[in-house]
């Protein structure tokens, strides 16, 4: 069969854009010896908020990673926007919003400081000062906006960070562990602004947090051990504590939803 053309390859690469922002499809990836992903596959829809659920080590990190570029699996397909991370990283930073689980912020630079550099960064080609004050209005930034990221609490970081994640109003976001360290009060209104951005966007979100889960799924995938057992609505109880409480999940028996897109 002959190689498709530049053409062919871009007419597909739309069809899928505008069908479903993010495929996943028998992804396998191993470190050395160690299998960590088994044939994972889902799919992301537009306007939907995902939890991906598990305990450490179950896989979720390398899920994002793969997704952001920053890991290439050993097997299986994957799309964002109709771009392979693996082959066009550049391609899938401009459609890409992450917000890691580790700090991103320099202490020594100021919120504006840091979306101005994000911005540059990024060659937004907008108003960029028009542009970090909107954020900065969305995210109650603005009485922060010119101090000291060092200075800030855990719950101000969290709101930079994201800020910077959506600088460019990326279309998918993945956020890996957002609500980790806020205290109750934060959490919530963590989870009201990620409400209000999600209705023309596709979320990622990583978490160990019941309330996250409560709060804000549409849909729930649980990866144990490698393996994606759930993808379906919020599940019951007894699952939830096994995938974030540590409870024993049998990998075989746990059913997996068919609710997701074929890929």
């Amino acid at each position: 069969m002959p190689p498709k053309s530049p053409e062919s390859k871009e007419k597909n690469r739309k069809k899928e854009q505008t069908t479903v922002p993010v495929t996943v499809a028998n992804v396998r990836c191993a470190f050395g010896k160690k299998q960590v992903l088994h044939d994972i596959s889902f799919s992301l829809k537009r306007g939907e908020i995902v939890c991906l659920l598990g305990l450490n080590g179950a896989g979720k990190t390398t899920t994002m990673r793969i997704l952001s570029g920053l890991l290439v699996p050993g097997h299986g397909k994957v799309r964002v926007l109709g771009f392979d991370p693996a082959e066009s990283p550049s391609s899938v930073r401009k459609v890409l919003g992450v917000l890691p689980e580790e700090n991103i912020l320099n202490n020594e630079l100021t919120v504006y400081e840091h979306l101005r550099f994000a911005g540059k960064l990024a060659g937004y080609k907008k108003d960029l000062d028009a542009r970090i004050h909107e954020l900065a209005a969305v995210f109650a930034l603005e009485d922060v906006l010119h101090s000291l990221a060092g200075i800030l609490s855990k719950g101000y970081r969290q709101r930079a960070s994201l800020a910077i994640a959506l600088l460019t109003d990326p279309p998918v976001v993945i956020l890996d562990e957002p609500s980790s360290g806020l205290d109750p009060e934060q959490q919530s209104a963590f989870h009201d602004l990620l409400r209000s951005i999600s209705a023309d966007k596709t979320l990622l979100l990583s978490t160990h947090l019941l309330p996250d889960v409560k709060a804000l799924a549409d849909r729930v995938l649980v990866i144990a051990g490698g393996h994606l057992i759930y993808d379906g609505p919020h599940p019951g109880d007894d699952l939830l504590r096994k995938a974030l409480l540590g409870e024993s999940i049998n990998t075989e028996a746990a059913p997996l939803e068919d609710n997701h897109e074929s890929v």
